[in-house]
């Protein structure tokens, strides 16, 4: 792979142990499995960056779209994490990739990812209940979000996150302790 694509993925080595300097929630490893189920799901369709972001994070808060409850509590900053997740859809992208259970596809439209050949397998033999959970709410994710398109992600989430912004405005500085600072 080229330069830019190590720069943006990693090393080959950066993964090699996994546990030992990566925090276990939203680690690469999670994210990384979360990102292969809905590649798993979504099959045979290639997603980029972006709509990973965006398909992780619904899975993660479905009940903030109408879906199921949702696998992670309801923080009221939970919209400001996909802010930060780009990074660890990455990470946990590359890590998938060195094992060959997530593939890369250039061309036209860009970077693209998808569920390589041995992804399923992989995915059936997960079963704890969180992994039964997580399945159940990627399949509806994927089920019920039926255009991938980005900008299509982008829109149905934004509503959800301005309905946040609305329900938290108490939380602007200006406001704290009944004063203004």
């Amino acid at each position: 792979m080229g330069e830019s694509f190590r720069r943006h993925f990693g090393s080959a080595n950066e993964f090699s142990e996994v546990g030992s300097t990566s925090p276990a929630l939203n680690g690469p490893l999670e994210v990384g499995i979360r990102v292969l189920m809905i590649l798993t799901s979504a099959y045979p369709a290639r997603l980029d960056v972006n709509q990973l972001v965006l398909l992780d994070h619904v899975v993660l808060y479905s009940a903030d779209v109408g879906g199921p409850p949702s696998l992670h509590p309801a923080v009221p900053i939970r919209s400001g994490e996909i802010a930060v997740k780009r990074e660890s859809v990455e990470s946990g992208i590359a890590f998938f990739m060195k094992l060959k259970l997530i593939e890369l596809s250039i061309d036209e439209l860009g970077v693209r990812f998808y569920a390589g050949e041995s992804a399923l397998h992989f995915i059936s033999i997960l079963g704890s209940s969180y992994s039964a959970g997580l399945r159940q709410r990627v399949g509806w994710v994927i089920g019920n979000f039926s255009s991938l398109e980005t900008e299509s992600l982008r829109s149905q989430t934004k509503a959800v996150f301005d309905s946040w912004s609305e329900e938290f405005h108490w939380l602007e500085p200006d406001t704290i302790g009944g004063s203004e600072l």
